[in-house]
């Protein structure tokens, strides 16, 4: 929706709750236009006047974004709508036939199945134990893929991009926790951080002798 579209969807909010003060400044409109921008004006229109016919207060972003999600994405299955798919799946296909048991799944389900083994699923003795551990997984995954959903995809990307710095980072951190350690070996030995330093490079002159110029 472009800022026109938005400024008339304000209006709505606005007149209907007219004691308060929600999109008061220029900074929440602008903060406002930024997390609702990239949904089609005709579905946030929707949502809102939903919103407005069935609560008493304002919508918050979170909200309004949610109720879009309901009217352009298929909707993620509830555990119990999930588990009978999969017991359909196997009265229907069997332990032999899991492709095309996964194609009659949605991709939260088939995750979870690959997960637990298809087969494993098939032949458990222990039906509540392997349902259990079902649920267990399936609806922390079912979770995440509704909270991503909801998400501007700008907001996904950057999450995209911290969490694989992150994962970089904590990779580093043994490393690091090891030149730490030896730091600390130094100072008891009171070798200073020019003797370190010299050690140092000698270590890397006998990797390159025995490695053939690896360090």
């Amino acid at each position: 929706m472009d800022k026109q579209q938005f400024a008339t969807l304000t209006i709505g909010i606005k007149s209907a709750y007219p004691a308060s003060k929600i999109l008061e400044d220029n900074a929440s409109m602008d903060l406002w236009y930024m997390m609702l921008k990239d949904i089609p004006y005709d579905i946030a229109e929707n949502a809102v006047m939903e919103h407005i016919c069935t609560n008493v207060f304002p919508p918050n972003i979170a909200e309004i974004r949610k109720l879009c999600v309901e009217r352009c994405k298929k909707p993620v299955l509830s555990y119990g709508e999930a588990w009978e798919s999969v017991q359909k799946a196997i009265s229907t296909y069997g332990r032999d036939r899991p492709q095309e048991a996964y194609e009659s799944m949605d991709d939260v389900t088939v995750s979870v199945v690959k997960n637990l083994g298809w087969v494993n699923i098939c032949l458990s003795e222990n039906h509540d134990a392997t349902r259990a551990n079902f649920r267990t997984i399936y609806e922390e995954l079912a979770k995440t893929k509704v909270e991503q959903s909801s998400l501007p995809e700008f907001v996904s990307r950057r999450k995209q991009i911290i969490q694989e710095q992150y994962i970089q980072i904590e990779k580093k951190e043994p490393v690091q926790r090891i030149e730490t350690q030896n730091a600390a070996v130094d100072i008891r030995n009171n070798i200073t951080p020019e003797q370190a330093e010299k050690r140092s490079r000698q270590m890397d002159e006998m990797r390159r002798r025995v490695f053939g110029g690896e360090t």
